[in-house]
């Protein structure tokens, strides 16, 4: 699936070559998001960096508006 971060975000992610986490930023824009095994939405910035959520923070992402689904 495709969504729109309508602004900046800091948010909790990992770097597909370090296995801390770390904040960065997701600048407003396109992202892909995939659904893991685990359950979780994964959405990865151009940066190789992966940010996961459950579907309740998503959800919550979208009714605050920071998240827009663009295509399913």
């Amino acid at each position: 699936m495709r969504i729109k971060i309508t602004k900046s975000l800091v948010l909790s992610a990992q770097a597909f070559n370090r296995d801390n986490q770390a904040e960065d930023i997701f600048p407003a824009g396109e992202y892909l998001a995939n659904l893991t095994p685990e359950g979780k939405i994964e959405i990865t910035n151009t940066k190789k960096i992966k940010a996961l959520f459950s579907f309740s923070q998503f959800r919550e992402k979208i009714s605050l508006g920071e998240f827009i689904v663009i295509e399913v």
